[in-house]
């Protein structure tokens, strides 16, 4: 059974407006970026919260928390740049820091109702054995976020926020172990390492010949279970409308 379908929503690449919600300001880049080219090139207004302002991701030479959040806001705007981002939303929690999914998902449930998505995407937090607290955290806040943002009672309209509830339609999980869409981006995988590499502080080093293999197998494996009988390039995700995120059994095989 497949309740998109049934519900009529548009595929993955014929959505208007999509927010994509990052733990981390590479996170988009790393999972997605094939994918929101093509989306941006095809006239969708594509929007970026990153949820942690990247001060943990540290290297040898900066160990300065506010340094290292000063090159990273950079480098993501950067990045940006190439994927065709038409705004950034910044939450500002610290990276890895005590902050809890509530407060996220106050957050997210108000830049939903203010920016209406079509489509949102972010990383899945049930993949077995993701172990990072930021990607479980965020991934667990934007599921609630897009269950409630059409929900007054739970999350009324508050003193900043007078945008009338909304009910976002579907999501796209990316780093998922569960993957039901998969996207051809043959055509765009050379920019998507162009983008990876815009955060010159996190992959620009030594480790990225081994680095870029890994992205370059995992997308020719991710084309094969949309071509068999063919090479190429893809990245992949676990498509479901908002109706799937509660008591849908049946929800892991859709």
């Amino acid at each position: 059974m497949n309740l998109r379908d049934l519900l009529a929503l548009p595929s993955i690449l014929d959505v208007k407006r999509v927010i994509a919600v990052q733990p981390h300001p590479d996170d988009n880049e790393v999972n997605a970026a094939g994918t929101l080219m093509k989306l941006s090139r095809a006239g969708c207004e594509v929007i970026y919260v990153t949820v942690t302002d990247g001060r943990a991701g540290g290297w040898p030479s900066v160990q300065n928390p506010e340094e290292i959040v000063r090159v990273r806001t950079e480098e993501k705007r950067e990045a940006g740049l190439k994927i065709g981002v038409a705004k950034h939303i910044d939450l500002g929690f610290p990276d890895g820091g005590d902050y809890s999914g509530e407060e996220v998902t106050l957050r997210l449930v108000e830049i939903f109702r203010q920016e209406r998505p079509e489509l949102v995407f972010c990383v899945d937090p049930w993949m077995p054995y993701e172990a990072h607290p930021d990607h479980i955290k965020v991934g667990h806040a934007v599921a609630k976020a897009i269950l409630f943002s059409n929900n007054a009672i739970l999350y009324p309209p508050s003193a900043d926020c007078s945008a009338s509830p909304y009910q976002v339609p579907q999501i796209a999980w990316y780093a998922t172990s569960y993957p039901n869409t998969h996207v051809d981006i043959t055509n765009e995988f050379e920019e998507k390492l162009e983008s990876i590499l815009a955060h010159r502080s996190q992959f620009d080093n030594e480790t990225w010949p081994l680095v870029k293999q890994y992205f370059e197998l995992s997308a020719e494996s991710a084309f094969q279970l949309l071509s068999p009988s063919s090479k190429g390039r893809a990245e992949s995700f676990k498509v479901l409308s908002n109706l799937e995120l509660h008591s849908i059994p049946s929800t892991i095989f859709s």
